[in-house]
């Protein structure tokens, strides 16, 4: 399937395979010219470097433009893409978001490197209370003051856990980030990432973590977001999961973790998926998992991997390329 993806597909998935897959750098090397005049590399190189803002829905912004651009091949090697985050990269702003983002992408420095780890640290001291009991009861939530009108029914982490450690189970970002720091060798560093993605990896976490963003109490009148959450999407029926764009976007980078690897949720998903392997042994997913709308690329809105819809065979392309992807590690 390498090779028919090698023959058929556009640059960004061709580019893909050489590196990822065949692990070719020199066939990817030749084939990367065309993959950084490819139309939609170009456009979302241009609103990664379009404006500063970090976090936010829109395509402009770092934690939506680069993920996406790792979707369509580009890496912390190319020189176009640090070009374009250049400014993302001097001024390291939102730190939490912005390294997990650049980690993704393979873009390295020292500064980024320290936060990670200071980071991971941070969840693991965390992930070793083994608590899954995070959030206040809707009556002590109701007797909180000031809270703001959109926020008033939502969950709101118990304060002790902030005072006790510095709260922080992983979040959505956490996943995409961490990951690089096994490149480190450190087998300390790999028990530490192996202990966060153990203990997200259980029907309690799953079952008692709030959908989207839990909101962070601070002094009793100040209230904060905390990211999106990283349960797996359709942990008790992955086949069942009503957003498949999300789950596929998390399951690309949670099958980078060997113990995500062994869940009931990876077998049950990879069965679901074969499903939908034609005569021919390659596969065709629903076109509408790769809709690409504007929001969150975490939420799974930026799926496309660039090839274009008027060809015949373009869901057959990019749905065997991610059935490979999700095999290969």
């Amino acid at each position: 399937m390498n090779d028919w993806l090698l023959e058929n597909a556009e640059a960004p998935i061709r580019y893909r395979v050489a590196r990822e897959l065949v692990k070719d750098e020199q066939l990817a090397k030749s084939i990367e010219p065309e993959l950084l005049e490819h139309k939609e590399v170009q456009k979302w190189l241009k609103n990664l470097s379009q404006q500063c803002i970090v976090h936010g829905s829109f395509d402009i912004c770092l934690e939506n433009a680069i993920p996406k651009l790792v979707q369509l091949g580009l890496h912390g090697g190319l020189q176009s893409l640090t070009d374009a985050a250049e400014v993302y990269i001097n001024r390291f702003e939102d730190k939490w978001i912005s390294a997990n983002i650049f980690s993704l992408a393979g873009i390295k420095n020292d500064e980024i490197k320290k936060f990670m780890l200071e980071k991971l640290d941070m969840i693991h001291r965390f992930v070793q209370m083994k608590t899954y009991d995070f959030y206040l009861s809707d009556e002590e939530r109701d007797e909180l003051t000031c809270v703001p009108i959109n926020w008033r029914k939502s969950k709101f982490i118990k304060p002790e856990l902030t005072r006790r450690t510095d709260f922080s189970y992983p979040y959505i970002y956490d996943i995409l980030g961490m990951f690089c720091l096994y490149d480190l060798n450190d087998p300390a560093v790999d028990q530490k990432i192996n202990d966060v993605i153990d203990y997200i990896s259980t029907d309690e976490f799953n079952a008692n973590v709030a959908d989207g963003y839990g909101i962070l109490i601070y002094d009793n009148k100040k209230y904060y977001s905390q990211g999106w959450d990283p349960k797996y999407p359709g942990w008790f029926d992955a086949a069942g999961y009503d957003n498949m764009p999300k789950l596929l976007f998390f399951a690309q980078n949670i099958v980078k973790y060997p113990s995500a690897r062994k869940t009931k949720w990876f077998g049950e998903l990879m069965n679901y998926l074969e499903s939908f392997k034609n005569e021919e042994g390659r596969y065709i997913f629903p076109a509408k998992w790769f809709k690409e709308m504007s929001g969150y690329a975490v939420q799974g809105n930026h799926m496309s991997l660039g090839e274009t819809k008027y060809k015949r065979n373009w869901c057959e392309i990019e749905s065997t390329f991610y059935m490979l992807l999700l095999k290969n590690y």
